[in-house]
């Protein structure tokens, strides 16, 4: 009885599902044509997250990704020496299906294998701030802070405020990263270039956190050669620099020109005396728009530089420097 209904049943339905066959077909069709229609994503992986540095990167990228239709995957370390995670971030984003990779490496020789892994699986990258010693081309390319132009602007700062002549620290030097190391040989070239009369007294390696800067400071201002004036050379080392200066009271007394923008208020109050700020919201805005074109097949390698400002208690609450900070990457512009 149940071999007969289930005959009858089979034998009834044959003419219905042919009878359903074309309009099965066009409801998988109009299905199918509406995932193609799904945005794409694109992953950014800074260095780290929750900065002015990093942030105003994600305002610029989310700018241009609402404007081209695009969804931005936007996830990064929590500290910014954390290079494994970093890998593993980009990885994971291409094992996911993510259309491009942005990303700011943390370190420059770790990264080489990963972006040429994520390159011979056809998915394109733009790298950000740091040269990789992998020529762009296809599917590469770069979004550069200018690193030299940073370095002069810094040279020069120092030669203005100690008038040509004084003693001076760099702190913060990072071998590993290249763009720290050109911005440094651009600084103390410039120096003895234009400054012949300044000179530098005192040079230590960047550490892993604030806190162990801001320890390497307090070593360094408390011993028997005191600088006039100091240089820190990163995020990380610009923090804890003026820590430490705090910590002595002696922010006032010894000039910090420091990198990459995350301390505002002391350079409002004098307790640093500035910033050489990476242009981080044009830097992300120009790396989703090469993105872009990348993924529609109409862009090939590049390499663009951004200048960076500097950052004073005169300028810092100017339009310039204002955009150049924008966080606004949750609202449109």
């Amino acid at each position: 009885m149940m071999s007969r209904s289930d005959s009858h049943c089979d034998g009834q339905a044959l003419p219905c599902a042919l009878s359903l066959a074309p309009w099965v077909c066009l409801l998988l069709t109009l299905s199918c044509a509406g995932c193609r229609r799904m945005p794409l994503t694109v992953a950014v992986i800074p260095r780290t997250c929750g900065t002015a540095l990093w942030e105003s990167e994600h305002a610029g990228a989310a700018t241009v990704a609402r404007s081209v239709g695009l969804n931005l995957y936007w996830n990064a370390p929590m500290r910014d020496n954390d290079t494994q995670t970093q890998i593993s971030l980009i990885e994971k984003s291409v094992d996911r299906g993510m259309a491009g990779i942005i990303v700011s490496p943390i370190q420059t020789l770790p990264m080489r294998t990963p972006i040429r892994r994520v390159l011979a699986r056809g998915v394109p990258v733009v790298v950000i701030n740091t040269e990789l010693g992998i020529p762009s081309g296809p599917k590469l390319s770069y979004v550069l802070n200018d690193e030299q132009a940073g370095g002069r602007i810094a040279a020069r700062r120092i030669g203005l405020i100690l008038h040509g002549k004084g003693n001076i620290a760099i702190v913060g030097i990072e071998p590993a990263l290249e763009s720290i190391t050109v911005r440094e040989r651009s600084l103390e070239t410039t120096l003895n270039h234009e400054f012949p009369g300044i000179r530098v007294v005192a040079r230590r390696l960047g550490l892993s956190s604030v806190p162990q800067e801001q320890h390497n400071a307090e070593e360094l201002l408390t011993g028997t050669e005191l600088p006039d004036a100091i240089v820190a050379l990163s995020l990380a080392s610009t923090r804890g620099t003026y820590y430490a200066l705090a910590e002595l009271a002696k922010a006032h007394i010894i000039k910090l020109v420091g990198f990459d923008q995350d301390l505002i208020p002391p350079i409002r109050d004098g307790g640093i005396d500035s910033v050489v700020v990476q242009n981080t919201f044009d830097i992300g805005r120009i790396a989703m728009e090469l993105m872009n074109r990348e993924i529609h097949g109409t862009s090939g390698s590049a390499e663009v530089n951004v200048q960076p400002v500097l950052m004073t208690h005169e300028n810092v609450d100017s339009v310039e420097i204002r955009q150049i900070l924008n966080l606004s990457w949750w609202a449109p512009q």
